[in-house]
């Protein structure tokens, strides 16, 4: 079984590899390499010991052969301790880090200081269990021993334990479903890995550099030393192993499938918008200087109709549907090359119901008897390009009138334009009771050119052009939608310090 979790949580590890460097994976990655350490050196520890039931061996190695192998390895003990020191010591400071990392209570976000400090009790711990120090510390002093067990013993357990503390409290001030999703898969894979770490935390290294000692005082309370469990203390130790190990390894592939899922959508988008952004920046050149054509001979139309030379009426007609079509046609080409052009994003702190008043008028404009209920649950500063920002909030509430309209609700059809204060970021959400998308449709809504819409009027770029909106604000797109309910489009901003 221990080599079952060992082959994991290596796995675990290179999978975290791949994903974003950011601070977050370092610690777990941090967990997983110190776990895998910690039972490495319990693994070899324990071949070389000897003594065991048959079933014990079965329960950690798997088969006899495997640990005759690990047995004959050749390493000190000296060697095998310190490698247990390192990762017994090494997990808890990883995963207090990590669970300090994810909570937004105030007064830990502000004291940097607190992560130096965790770092004191495991660095003391190390140095202290270096065997030649500990020798010269220990020698003929077994209080100084036990006390240097009690000592390692407790800070493990309360940083487990304030960790452990620190995801529940966290995981209860989450309110927006989606994010508490997201924030459950790695929560259970951080507490199911723990679990397992708490299961073998007990084997100090003191236990190896005495291995050959008389003055060996602690011995006992490692039930894997135990050869004398019954088949029932056997099936629970099973039981919990295989449980934490499949719980954690579960919550970490859908973890790392929406890691990955996110990085290969961005991939796949760059390339089809590659490639075909030449051919489109072309066609857009070319169209543009025909219309612009069209437009001087409209002129020239319109001055022969105001001087008396065609005085048919169907001539003005002909003429505003020409100007119609014209300037219709250009806006299109205009919104068209906009969103292929790279354009300049300038960040400045602004209120974020500045961003949705600006929004909401707009949609005024275009909607003039529809109604947006605002809903300001926080009214936070943000770091934003207003112009740009407000466009891409636009388009969202567009987008949501649309479907309403398609949906035939009529007098029941509700938009909604919340703002929200999560975790590390103030989010924009766009709410609506439209019809919804089809869930064959939802992996393509941020193609570019792609749409489900009257393709004369619509060219599909309005959210590839949030989207990158909100990239250029370095925020998260986020939605939620189903068939016939309605949809949720989130735009989740970093959190701005005035």
């Amino acid at each position: 079984m221990l080599i079952l979790l060992m082959i994991f949580l290596i796995l675990a590890s290179i999978l975290l590899l791949a994903l974003k460097r950011n601070k977050e994976s370092f610690y777990l990655l941090g967990m997983c390499i110190s776990l895998a350490v910690h039972l490495t050196g319990i693994l070899i520890f324990i071949a070389k010991k000897g003594g065991i039931s048959s079933n014990l061996q079965d329960f950690i190695f798997l088969s006899r052969n495997i640990k005759t192998s690990i047995q004959y390895l050749l390493i000190t003990l000296d060697s095998l301790g310190f490698i247990i020191a390192v990762g017994r010591y090494s997990f808890p400071m990883f995963f207090l880090l990590l669970a300090m990392n994810y909570s937004m209570i105030p007064w830990i976000r502000r004291k940097h200081w607190l992560q130096y400090v965790i770092l004191v009790f495991p660095v003391v711990s190390l140095i202290l269990y270096y065997p030649e120090v500990f020798r010269t510390v220990t020698l003929n002093k077994p209080h100084i021993q036990e006390m240097l067990v009690d000592f390692s013993r407790y800070w493990i357990s309360f940083y487990v334990l304030a960790a452990f503390v620190l995801l529940i409290i966290e995981f209860a001030s989450i309110t927006m479903k989606f994010c508490r999703k997201q924030f459950v898969q790695i929560m259970v894979f951080m507490m199911s890995i723990s679990i397992v770490y708490l299961l073998y935390s007990g084997q100090d290294p003191a236990q190896v550099y005495q291995f050959y000692s008389d003055d060996y005082l602690w011995r006992k309370g490692i039930y894997y030393m135990n050869s004398a469990l019954s088949v029932q203390a056997y099936t629970v130790i099973v039981l919990g192993n295989v449980i934490c190990g499949i719980l954690g390894f579960a919550s970490f592939l859908k973890f790392t499938q929406r890691s990955f899922a996110d990085n290969h959508e961005e991939f796949v988008m760059k390339n089809k918008f590659d490639n075909v952004s030449y051919v489109a920046s072309v066609f857009v050149h070319s169209i543009k200087n025909q219309l612009l054509a069209n437009r001087v001979i409209h002129k020239r139309i319109q001055v022969m109709f105001d001087n008396g030379i065609a005085g048919e009426e169907p001539l003005k007609g002909y003429i505003n549907t020409l100007s119609e079509q014209n300037e219709l046609m250009l806006s299109r080409l205009d919104e068209l090359y906009k969103s292929i052009k790279s354009n300049s994003i300038i960040l400045v702190p602004v209120l974020i119901e500045e961003i949705l008043h600006c929004a909401v008028e707009r949609f005024h404009n275009k909607f003039p008897e529809k109604q947006v209920n605002v809903e300001m649950e926080t009214k936070a500063t943000v770091l934003a390009d207003k112009t740009h920002l407000c466009e891409a909030v636009y388009n969202l509430l567009v987008n949501a009138q649309e479907a309403v309209n398609e949906s035939d609700r009529g007098a029941e059809g509700k938009i909604s334009l919340i703002t929200h204060n999560e975790r590390l970021y103030t989010v924009i959400e766009v709410k609506d009771n439209g019809t919804g998308i089809n869930a064959g449709k939802l992996r393509k809504i941020y193609e570019p050119f792609y749409t489900s819409k009257n393709s004369n009027y619509n060219w599909g770029m309005g959210l590839y052009y949030v989207r990158a909106i909100v990239k250029g604000h370095f925020g998260i797109m986020r939605f939620e939608s189903k068939e016939n309910t309605g949809s949720s489009f989130y735009i989740l901003l970093p959190k701005f310090k005035v």
